[in-house]
Order: C-alpha cells, then sequence, then structure tokens
C-alpha cells in the first residue's frame, strides 16, 4: 500500500520524468550525439532521453527549441541542436522539461505560460537535485559522447552555488495564445487550461502537421498526474480533444514521453482518462477508501508503461474526484 500521501507524490512533480521512464538515460547511437535523435518532419527532430522529449524546429535562419530536458543536459542539448537556435518554448514548468534553461536563458528568449515562472522559480531544489543525480545516470550510460557530457555536469554542479533560480526561468510569457514566427515557419502556442499542470501548451506547426502536446500526451506510459502543480483530469481531456481538432490522420504527434504517435495517441490519452475516472468514480460510490481505490488495476490499462505510477494516478482522480462533491 503506498503511504504518506501517496510517498508525497513520489518526491513531487519536478521528478516524474525519473519515476515515469526507468530507461530515460540517453544512450548515444552515434559517433558525435548523446541523445537519440529521430526526425519528425522537414527540418524537424526530436531528442529522446534524459527528460522530456525535445523538438528542434529549422526556418530560415532560425530554429525553434521546444523543452530542454534535465539540469545536467542542458549543455549537451544545445550543442546537438545545432547552431541558429533563436527561441526556446517550455511545454509546462517540470523540471524534465525546463532543467536545462540554464544553458540558453543568458543569449535566447524562453517562452512560456504565464503560470511557469513562479513554478520554476519554487522549485530550484529539483534542479540542484538533478545534477547531483547526475553523478551516477551518466556512470550507467555508454557511449563515446557520454565523457564530455559528463564532464558538463560535474563543472555545472561545482558552481552551483553561483546558479540562480532566475537562471531557469522563462524571459517571454503570455496566457492562453501566441504566434511565432521562426525563420518564415509559422509555429502556434495554445494555452487550453489546466490539465497536466495549471501552464501546459500545445505547440502546432501547421505547415508541417507537427503537433508537440507535452506532457498532455504520454504515450503507451502511465501519466503523472501533479495535483500540486494544477492538474485536473477532466481539463486534460478537454485540452487534449482541442489538440485532436488541430490534426489530421497525418499529423505528427510528439509526446512529451514515449515514441512519436499521431492523432491516435491524442485519443488514446482521453480514453485512459475515462477508463480511470470510471473505476474511480465506481469505488467513491462503493465506498471503498482512498487506499484500496489507488489499487484498483483496471485490465485495459496492463499493457501499459511506467506501472509504479498507477496508483499515483489512481489517487490523485480519487482526491479530485472526492474534492470536487465537497
Amino acid at each position: 500500500m503506498t503511504t504518506r500521501r501517496d510517498l508525497l507524490r513520489l518526491a513531487a512533480a519536478g521528478a516524474a520524468g525519473a519515476f515515469l521512464l526507468p530507461h530515460a538515460m540517453a544512450t548515444s547511437t552515434t559517433e558525435d550525439t548523446f541523445f537519440t535523435w529521430k526526425p519528425a518532419a522537414d527540418d524537424a527532430k526530436v531528442a529522446f532521453g534524459s527528460g522530456g522529449n525535445a523538438l528542434v524546429l529549422r526556418g530560415n535562419n532560425a530554429a525553434l527549441l521546444v523543452d530542454c530536458k534535465n539540469a545536467p543536459y542542458g549543455d549537451c542539448l544545445r550543442r546537438e541542436a545545432g547552431p541558429g537556435l533563436t527561441t526556446i518554448v517550455n511545454t509546462h514548468h517540470h523540471a524534465d522539461h525546463t532543467g536545462g534553461n540554464h544553458a540558453f536563458s543568458k543569449d535566447l528568449k524562453i517562452i512560456a505560460q504565464a503560470k511557469v515562472t513562479d513554478r520554476v522559480l519554487g522549485q530550484m531544489n529539483r534542479y540542484i537535485s538533478q545534477l547531483k543525480e547526475a553523478a551516477t545516470q551518466l556512470g550507467e550510460a555508454t557511449g563515446p559522447a557520454v565523457p564530455k557530457v559528463r564532464d558538463e555536469a560535474k563543472a555545472l554542479y561545482l558552481r552551483v552555488e553561483k546558479l540562480r533560480p532566475t537562471d531557469w526561468a522563462p524571459t517571454q510569457t503570455f496566457d492562453q495564445n501566441e504566434t511565432l514566427d521562426i525563420g518564415g515557419v509559422e509555429v502556434r502556442l495554445h494555452h487550453f487550461g489546466s490539465g497536466h499542470t495549471d501552464n501546459d501548451l500545445v505547440v502546432h506547426v501547421p505547415s508541417k502537421n507537427l503537433l508537440h502536446a507535452g506532457d498532455l500526451l504520454f504515450h503507451q506510459r502511465h501519466p503523472y498526474v501533479d495535483r500540486d502543480g494544477g492538474a485536473n483530469t477532466h481539463g486534460w481531456m478537454e485540452s487534449v480533444t482541442k489538440a485532436i481538432a488541430l490534426c489530421d490522420a497525418k499529423t505528427v504527434v510528439i509526446p512529451g514521453h514515449g515514441e512519436l504517435t499521431d492523432v491516435e495517441g491524442l485519443k488514446a490519452q482521453i480514453r485512459y482518462f475515462e477508463i480511470t475516472r470510471a473505476a474511480i468514480e465506481g469505488a467513491i460510490k462503493a465506498g471503498k477508501p482512498r487506499k484500496e481505490a489507488i489499487e484498483i488495476k483496471p485490465a485495459e490499462l496492463a499493457a501499459l508503461g511506467g506501472a509504479n505510477i498507477q496508483p499515483l494516478v489512481m489517487g490523485a482522480i480519487y482526491d479530485e474526484l472526492t474534492a470536487s462533491q465537497k
């Protein structure tokens, strides 16, 4: 039985990626890259490993990076993203998506939803923890690119006393919608309301038929529901529904965690919450206490990755639904 309010929600929102992705450490697959890079569209590629999925989109003499992974890997991400970066976007505040911001904040604009700033400024301890954890993580990594990344992470940790929360904060924020011009490529940012957090964005690139859903989409994995960060599973379903409206059958969808997918991946995320919410609603109606409800494991979800997070999902939904009844 999970205890102490689900072990403080498994050490809080910033640690979500580490618990959801037991194999999150990147392993170099070529002679010169640490991350695993895969194409998503023309002039668009995605970095997998060591944090949330990061998109690099290139226009004419300009480039966009969406999400910056964990703190120890910001310098590596900047190097492997290539030259010409002009703009950074954070899909939400969690440390596995904003941890690398420090490598970009001195000279590039970092754009995020308005609520990100206060949340980022309040999680400095999580960024420092990521730097401490890097020694163990990098000890398990392999490949020719690893030694340089290990040296960068060590150097960053050695100057940790000089780092400030503002090194991670966005430099530009907005409320609901924003449009960017990345070297002639239109990029649309949408905040649909509280879902995974209270500051989620989806990044839509119409000309590429490409959508980065951030952590509104955990593809083929149990999601992390961050109640402390403003999560609401009903709102999450509504946000994903609005993201689906931006897609067609050929849209390439980038999840926050998991492999590239399409609009069916987004539909599966909605189905996930239909199943889990119905299970918890049934438990509440039957008078089951929280400690029993969180152990419910719907058979339809048995094949999903990140099974260790499932009790947290059920607990968060239980809290959400019982709070709404008061």
